[in-house]
């Protein structure tokens, strides 16, 4: 009897779309490196701006959430609104992302030394290119573009797999660019002078890089339009009103998006003072200190890596069901959450760092498989809108995810701010100890675990509760995927 032989996916993606989306992706990776707590850093030490500049900072990046409120959905708008070109209809928008991205980040750092004394003529500067990075980086939104690559969710978690990576070693190498700032002031003299040139650099490779990128992806699911059908404002009311998966999946976000951004927002605080501090004096071992915020680097972004990396294997466990694989993903993190809170109120986690760390690793390993589902059921949802109605509004269909995650994280910051407001935080910033109450430092690090871990646990559970109604099933997504292929456009793309 003759071997059957193995038939192509037409779907499958190759080494050429997977090095394009990762390379893609490093403009808007080294961008988020600038832009973090880097920026803040610059603006309040090294660009010349005195007390000016923590309060400029402070209040643009408040100011930011509330802008995009209004700005994601009026770039989705334009994004759904866009032709079908020689290039297809999304990736287009990825180059201007990628063009004003480098203006608006190596323009903040090239601050010009003639107005750092005039308060009006640096917020005018700030707050411009400010926004030109900000509307860039919400341009670059890879879902829309891996959606339009292939129609399978397994080749789809293939596009989805190299990005992540690359982007968390963008992130590593974040950590280098204070050493590397030091390098070159000892040659120029100025710190300011050293961060606009590594700005400067930085940003040009990256720009190169991801401009190789573009040009090896391509679209191939374009859904053909009626000419006539002009996207509209109300159309992202009415995915709001019929899209049932858009919004169960929006209100899974609203609890389960915190679980990433809480343990990011208060575990230094909790190693700080429950490991390397004398909490009779305040006194803190600032040396191990050091050590301890260097494993807590490490168990976010090797445990992230890691699930990451095996997520795709994992998947295939799940036999590609990646609904059942995110419910999954969320009981472990919510079970991993729960065990820190656990090992607290039994007294055990503050005898060792490693009854911490152990709870966080599983937390974060959870959370970098969760990932590659996550992210496909984004891309199903936007495949739906499409099968239901006949109109591509992918863009819009994202909108309200996008904005949490901004949301998210600032409103993460936010509590934990508060719980150090509440007890009267206060640093000594010669010696690092701590000055405050210290009769009140057994409640914050209670507050601190409640905040990492029961919080997660709880909202892990909830979130199960809901995407468990999540309607669209196997027979569905075949009926979903049958019906883009038969109505993408026959255009040529590049």
């Amino acid at each position: 009897m003759a071997k059957a032989q193995k038939v192509k996916n037409p779907e499958a993606v190759g080494f050429k779309e997977i090095f394009g989306s990762t390379a893609l992706s490093t403009n808007n990776g080294i961008a988020a490196v600038f832009m973090s707590a880097m920026f803040m850093t610059f603006m309040t030490d090294y660009a010349g701006l005195g007390k000016m500049g923590a309060t400029l900072a402070t209040v643009l990046l408040l100011a930011a959430r509330i802008i995009d409120a209004v700005d994601d959905p009026i770039q989705g708008f334009i994004m759904d609104s866009g032709k079908i070109g020689k290039h297809g209809k999304y990736k287009p928008f990825f180059l201007i992302s990628i063009i004003m991205t480098t203006i608006g980040v190596i323009a903040l750092y090239a601050l010009p030394n003639g107005i750092t004394t005039k308060a009006v003529a640096v917020s005018v500067w700030v707050i411009f290119f400010y926004l030109v990075y900000d509307i860039g980086a919400s341009f670059y939104n890879q879902n829309l573009l891996f959606r339009t690559m292939t129609n399978d969710p397994g080749e789809r978690s293939k596009l989805l797999i190299g990005p992540r990576l690359w982007v968390m070693i963008l992130g590593v190498f974040g950590s280098f660019m204070a050493a590397i700032a030091v390098s070159i002031q000892a040659a120029t003299g100025s710190f300011k002078t050293a961060y606009m040139i590594l700005a400067l650099v930085a940003m040009a490779i990256s720009f190169v890089i991801s401009l190789v990128g573009w040009f090896l992806v391509k679209e191939k699911h374009v859904v053909e339009q009626d000419p006539d059908d002009k996207v509209k404002f109300s159309d992202f009311f009415e995915l709001m009103r019929t899209n049932k998966p858009m919004m169960l999946n929006f209100f899974k976000c609203i609890f389960t998006g915190f679980i990433w951004t809480f343990l990011f927002a208060a575990p230094v605080y909790y190693v700080k003072y429950a490991y390397a501090a004398d909490l009779s004096t305040g006194e803190v071992n600032m040396e191990y200190f050091a050590s301890l915020s260097m494993v807590i680097s490490m168990m976010m972004m090797f445990p992230l890596i890691l699930g990451t990396i095996v997520a795709n294997p994992v998947l295939k466990v799940f036999k590609k069901n990646f609904l059942k694989m995110h419910i999954f993903d969320l009981t472990m993190q919510g079970a991993a959450g729960a065990l820190m809170f656990v090992l607290q109120i039994l007294g055990l986690l503050r005898q060792s760092p490693i009854f911490f760390f152990i709870p966080m690793f599983l937390l974060a390993f959870f959370i970098g498989i969760d990932f590659v589902p996550g992210s496909n059921l984004s891309m199903e949802i936007m495949d739906y809108t499409i099968y239901k109605t006949g109109k591509d509004r992918s863009a819009l269909t994202g909108v309200l995810e996008k904005f949490l995650e901004k949301a998210q994280s600032a409103v993460s910051s936010a509590i934990v701010g508060g719980v150090l407001i509440a007890i009267g935080y206060e640093v000594d910033s010669v010696t690092g100890n701590y000055i405050g109450d210290l009769a009140k430092m057994p409640t914050m690090l209670t507050w601190m675990i409640v905040i990492i871990g029961l919080v997660p646990a709880i909202l892990a559970v909830i979130g199960i509760a809901i995407i468990r109604k999540y309607p669209i099933d196997q027979p569905v997504r075949e009926k979903i995927q049958q019906f883009i292929s038969e109505h993408q456009t026959k255009k040529e793309v590049d």
